[in-house]
């Protein structure tokens, strides 16, 4: 008994002391653990930086100093856009403080720190092994976004569009070129997936086509603008028939096409060319222009004292519609097909020789005045007798609008005009046409009773008694004219001549109307004084009262009345005047 005692309490002992000596080993385990916990294993790097069994404050510590550098520098980001080749690569710099870039140095250092009793953990904290760390990343994605589209605004550029011109040298061309844009949102994601574990990042940008590629410009200057310059353009145009016919080329040199030319964008993707039509015409008229004539619409005349019909005449002219055609695709054209012929039109005339046929020329209205003969109105009759001579056989189409100045010419001494006396202020004064106011009241009392349409006429301020009272007029060129217009659809033609002391004019035509003329009193009469004038200028004159009158004019057909046109006249008193000078007088 007492020996199994002894091996009893032999175990005992032993027992205890491995009992004392694994809490001693597990102690001294435990004190080992948590002296690794917050230090990284020996070998560990991060980004290049050795923290290995530093305490994790000193280890952070030297992070932040050796890293600080990296984050001052900025981060390449390569772009290349879709489709381009290497050669096109553009490298940005992205700063990594405006674009919220950092570092979560606790995160990075929780990947090899912390408590462990793993004996493999505590064994690498030991022997130690070379290891590369993850460094981990922060990124404001705000900041980023923002600081990305900075780079856009540097990086993007427009494309450039082609373009084609024409000018009197040749052809000038604009090659065009593709634009490039940042994907903004794309180059954010990925700097945010690899920041910062690469040290260039790979952004993301598209290609930007111009609306006007270079394919269309080749495309164009091929097939369209060097055709239409490859050489000069003929046109000739023939005139008559047989060996009669009149011919007439017109070349257009490759320059004078340019000048033609223009360069349009329909806003497909595409060019064409057109041609200034109206430009073609008038270059093409500068040649061919000489075969064209007026057509004559038939007309007549007097002849032997009798009215003849002049016939009328076709004219020509080029047929511009086919004409401008052709030539604007001979421009297009190659080799013979540059070639183009035309045949001037026939252009009929308004007014037919038929039409000019069934005219007819009895007495529309005659009127006759007395004038003063004499010595002293030798030159006043000689300006009468020249202004009845470019009257006499005048001739007025239907609608058209007599001027008494445009029939008369110039009244120049080179026309056969004189100086006369004439009325200025209400006295007479000589004056280059005077008296031609007579033929200005024959011509007004004609067309009075003719009947046609009174447009515009002008009575003296004095009146003069050889005139019908309120139915006279004067002329003052430039200003008081005469104008009537023929409103019939007959031609008229105007007699004029002179016998004796007396002018004579009729209107030959077809008259439309009856004519009633009404003269009413003379009214509000006023006397005029005498002077004495002892100018040399001074040219005597008669008394003459002022008075207002009306005369009315009344167009009946058919015994009905179709108008009726009433005219005021208020004359002025003409004073007496003596001339008292040796030299006065006309």
């Amino acid at each position: 008994m007492p020996e199994e005692d002894d091996r009893t309490d032999q175990w005992r002992t032993v027992g205890l002391r491995l009992l004392v000596a694994l809490l001693v080993l597990g102690g001294v385990y435990l004190g080992v653990a948590l002296w690794f916990k917050d230090r990284p294993p020996a070998g560990v790097n991060v980004d290049g930086v050795h923290i290995g069994t530093m305490s994790r404050d000193a280890a952070r510590e030297h992070l932040e100093e050796s890293l600080a550098e990296r984050l001052e520098q900025p981060v390449p980001v390569r772009v290349v856009p879709d489709g381009a080749g290497p050669d096109q690569a553009t490298t940005l710099q992205l700063d990594p403080s405006e674009a919220g870039l950092g570092y979560d140095l606790d995160a990075t250092l929780d990947q090899v720190t912390g408590f462990s009793l793993n004996p493999a953990d505590l064994w690498s904290h030991v022997v130690g092994s070379e290891r590369e760390l993850r460094l981990v990343g922060t990124v404001d994605r705000e900041s980023l976004t923002a600081a990305v589209r900075a780079l856009a605004a540097d990086y993007d550029t427009e494309p450039v569009e082609g373009e084609v011109s024409l000018t009197g040298s040749g052809v000038e061309v604009v090659d065009a070129a593709d634009g490039r844009e940042l994907d903004v949102e794309e180059t954010v994601e990925v700097v945010a997936r690899e920041w910062p574990a690469r040290d260039e990042v790979q952004g993301s940008a598209e290609a930007v086509a111009p609306r006007l590629t270079q394919q269309e410009v080749e495309r164009f200057t091929r097939e369209e603008v060097e055709p239409a310059l490859a050489g000069p353009v003929l046109v000739t145009a023939s005139q008559g028939k047989g060996e009669d016919a009149e011919k007439v080329t017109a070349e257009l040199a490759p320059r004078e096409i340019a000048a033609l030319l223009s360069v349009d964008r329909p806003g497909d993707g595409s060019l064409t060319l057109s041609v200034d039509q109206k430009a073609l015409l008038a270059r093409l008229r500068e040649d061919l222009g000489q075969l064209e004539r007026g057509p004559s619409d038939a007309t007549v005349r007097l002849s032997g004292g009798a009215v003849k019909v002049v016939p009328a005449r076709s004219g020509a002219a080029l047929d511009e519609k086919p004409l401008l055609a052709d030539v604007t695709e001979a421009i297009s054209a190659r080799g013979k097909e540059r070639r183009v012929s035309t045949t001037l039109k026939a252009v009929k005339p308004e007014i037919s020789t038929a039409v000019a046929k069934e005219w007819t020329f009895t007495e529309m209205a005659e009127f006759t005045s007395v004038f003063p003969t004499g010595e002293l109105n030798a030159a006043r009759t000689a300006n009468l007798r020249t202004g009845v001579k470019h009257l006499d056989g005048d001739v007025v189409m239907p609608g058209e609008q007599f001027a008494l100045s445009r029939a008369l010419g110039e009244i120049t001494e080179q026309n056969g005009y004189h100086e006369a006396p004439i009325i200025v202020d209400g006295a007479l004064v000589m004056g280059m046409g005077g008296g031609l106011s007579q033929i200005s009241t024959v011509i007004f009392n004609t067309s009075w009773f003719a009947g046609v349409q009174l447009d515009a006429h002008t009575p003296h301020s004095y009146y003069i008694p050889r005139y019908p009272a309120g139915r006279e007029a004067t002329l003052a060129l430039p200003g008081l004219d005469n104008v009537w217009t023929n409103d019939t659809d007959n031609p008229i033609v105007i007699r004029a001549g002179i016998s004796g002391d007396t002018i004579t004019m009729r209107f030959l035509g077809d008259r439309q109307y009856t004519v009633q003329t009404v003269d009413g009193p003379r009214h509000s009469v006023t006397k005029g004084e005498k002077k004495v004038d002892d100018s040399p200028e001074c040219v005597p004159q008669k008394e003459s009262d002022g008075f207002t009158i009306s005369n009315v004019r009344i167009l009946l057909a058919a015994g009905r009345e179709v108008s009726r046109d009433e005219f005021t006249t208020v004359y002025k008193p003409a004073d007496e005047i003596e001339c008292s000078h040796p030299d006065a007088g006309y």
